[in-house]
């Protein structure tokens, strides 16, 4: 059984400023690229190929999260497959590289006609269940006004602590 959130539910203590910022880019990286790579696996039953590229690119996602979760800077997006699979995640999810291995199918033949994909999704909508708050879904209709309302939540809760949603810049033109 892998354990989500560990660090939340051991209430381990952080410095404010930095939770709010580690916790605002966590909850976009989620909401916007996560959503998106699910969505690609759950609509891609046709495209194999694509669903595994959409694992991988997941599997990376969540280690750029479990990074960010660490307090740490996360690395470029090359190293975050390599480094998951090395040592596993474990602020995001408690999980060995072997682990993940198995939960993302990784083993099967890659460019192979079927692809495997409910471990993950199994794991991603967990993931999305346990969240410390709300990750709209900007992929419905109802999406883009959720998310309209969440940035404003993000921008009130990142100037009580003294930072500027801008933050989110880079993340956005991304998206």
């Amino acid at each position: 059984m892998i354990r989500l959130f560990p660090e939340i539910q051991a209430g381990l203590p952080r410095d404010e400023k930095s939770s709010v910022e580690q916790w605002v880019i966590v909850a976009w990286l989620m909401a916007a690229e996560g959503r998106a790579y699910a969505e690609d696996l759950r609509g891609g039953g046709a495209q194999p190929q694509m669903q595994q590229a959409a694992k991988l690119r997941l599997l990376e996602v969540l280690s750029d999260v479990d990074t960010r979760l660490s307090g740490r800077r996360a690395p470029a997006d090359p190293h975050c497959l390599a480094l998951a699979l090395e040592y596993g995640l474990h602020h995001l999810i408690d999980a060995s590289g072997t682990e993940l291995i198995d939960v993302f199918g990784l083993g099967e033949e890659f460019g192979g006609e079927s692809c495997e994909v409910a471990g993950v999704l199994s794991l991603w909508e967990s993931l999305v269940r346990a969240f410390p708050g709300v990750l709209p879904d900007r992929l419905v209709a109802q999406g883009q006004r959720d998310m309209l309302r969440t940035f404003r939540t993000w921008a009130d809760l990142c100037r009580s602590v003294g930072l500027d949603v801008g933050l989110l810049g880079r993340y956005l033109k991304d998206a």
